[in-house]
């Protein structure tokens, strides 16, 4: 009867552990490693417990500004539409699309342009591409390619520091099939001949923008395209970056024949550990799988290389975020809400927005470059005028460092545990945005959610204000080290504030 009584003591005791968020079961579970490195808070994956959180997008501040504009014979017909961004040394280097007209696929190249500060810009005469019998030009690649990503790679041989993923058309019969390629360059400028179809298999497309990069956390290369049917994105990996295998979906459109993914825009958010966000334009058409208009709307008809040609409205994009934690399983923020949405009816960016990719961090912000057009996406292949409203701008949008998805604490307040982890640094930092009620305390515990003596919610000093890098103290106290290598868990008691990364660095000596 005492062996019955302890089993059922047990038993309890196992589905106490699992049902609680904090348990002693938990330290069965392996700790996570987050050494130094800054982990965003959109990782629900470190959460045990986020009781009272909302987990929302933020949208960042259009500037307004036409940074990038056609006044090139080259970019008479557009301008954007697909663009990359370095940020190094100080310098802001954009390659972008240009095209002076639509007749064939040889109407396509690349363009290059600087600047010291982000917001001035100039198109710089490289020498090195023909245009009309002149080399006079800001070209880097020419006809016939649609620029994908520029990146440095790592693990580049001499003289080929910089990649380019770019799609190759065919300018005659005789040419090659369409092929995806890496082109390689000492300096971002001299570009290789492209060489061989890195994606030799599969389901991808060439009229958009595909991505490529080094990824640090997971020592591989990755590509996006879009694929099909009708627009997805695809993804793929390889340890080899002229050598990748077929795409597979990793992001499916909820109903493609209304509303479809145009392209992934996706990028490395190289400030933290395991992030990505992807900058998707969506192209809304909600017709039938024959194209045909829904409830009624009425078509709009434009004309496509002088045929006409009938879509259904609105015909237009516009940017929503995504994020990932692995780069694989992606999570569609906003609840349909865009990032970055049409401007004001009869403005530069009314109609149709793409986002470019990379980005740069000036001071506590982070910059995004984006082209936009005030026509409709099937409008902007008309053609008409040169250097008219189909030809876009490149602008330039601000978001607060990390502050792509906050962790959000109501005026009721909110509580979030992490699960066990494990860090290297000797103090911790958050990014932490308190409204003017609004204040944070921070309690460190042990494996088993115990508070650990000298730094409970009590001890804590309590936090407010607005902060990018805010030093957590316990009375006064903020060094670690004695913690360092140990399984802790972070138990945050929040009210009126947004969270939006932790980190525990370590002092520079």
């Amino acid at each position: 009867m005492r062996m019955a009584t302890a089993a059922t003591q047990l038993f309890l005791l196992v589905m106490l552990t699992r049902v609680s968020g904090v348990a002693a079961g938990d330290d069965a579970a392996p700790a996570v490693n987050v050494g130094t490195a800054k982990r965003l808070t959109w990782d629900d994956s470190l959460l045990d417990k986020a009781e009272g959180i909302r987990f929302e997008m933020q949208q960042p501040r259009r500037t307004g500004e036409r940074n990038l504009v056609g006044d090139k014979p080259w970019e008479s017909w557009q301008l954007g539409g697909m663009s990359s961004l370095l940020h190094e040394d100080g310098k802001f280097r954009l390659w972008y699309g240009v095209s002076h007209g639509i007749r064939h696929g040889e109407e396509y190249a690349v363009a290059y342009a600087e600047s010291d500060d982000g917001i001035h810009w100039t198109k710089p005469d490289l020498g090195l591409v023909e245009y009309a019998g002149s080399k006079q030009n800001n070209l880097v690649v020419a006809y016939s390619s649609v620029i994908g990503q520029v990146f440095v790679d790592p693990h580049a041989k001499a003289g080929e520091k910089y990649k380019m993923l770019a799609a190759i058309f065919p300018t005659k019969d005789t040419d090659p099939k369409r092929y995806l390629t890496l082109l390689s360059s000492p300096d971002g400028l001299t570009w290789s001949p492209p060489a061989q179809n890195v994606v030799r298999e599969g389901d991808f497309a060439l009229d958009t923008q595909s991505q490529a990069f080094w990824d640090r956390d997971r020592k591989s290369y990755v590509l996006y395209t879009r694929m099909g049917p009708w627009r997805q994105v695809g993804r793929s990996e390889s340890t080899d970056a002229f050598a990748f295998p077929a795409p597979k979906n990793v992001m499916r459109p909820e109903d493609p024949v209304k509303a479809d993914y145009y392209q992934a825009g996706v990028t490395k958010y190289e400030e933290a550990a395991n992030a990505y966000f992807g900058l998707v334009p969506i192209f809304f058409h909600p017709g039938d799988e024959r194209g045909n208009p829904l409830d009624g709307n009425p078509p709009l008809t434009f004309t496509y290389v002088k045929n006409p040609i009938t879509v259904v409205a609105p015909d237009t994009l516009d940017i929503h975020l995504f994020t990932s934690n692995d780069s694989i399983q992606w999570q569609r923020r906003g609840d349909h809400v865009p990032f970055l949405g049409l401007g004001l009816d009869g403005e530069f960016d009314s109609r149709s927005l793409y986002p470019g990719v990379g980005y740069a961090v000036v001071g506590s912000e982070i910059w995004l470059y984006y082209s936009a057009y005030s026509c409709t996406h099937v409008e902007s292949l008309d053609g008409k005028d040169p250097f008219s409203k189909y030809l876009g701008t490149i602008t330039r949008a601000t978001l607060r460092l990390d502050g792509f998805v906050s962790a959000t604490a109501g005026h009721s307040g909110a509580e979030i545990v992490t699960k066990p982890l494990v860090f290297s640094g000797d103090r911790l930092e958050l990014n932490v945005d308190c409204s003017a009620g609004g204040y944070l305390n921070v309690e460190l515990q042990s494996a088993d959610g115990e508070p650990l003596p000298g730094y409970s919610l009590t001890d804590c000093d309590r936090i407010y204000h607005n902060n990018i890098r805010k030093v957590v103290t316990w009375k006064g106290q903020s060094n670690l080290s004695e913690l360092a290598g140990k399984t802790v868990r972070m138990r945050l008691v929040m009210r009126d504030c947004k969270l939006y990364a932790f980190q525990f660095p370590q002092t520079p000596q």
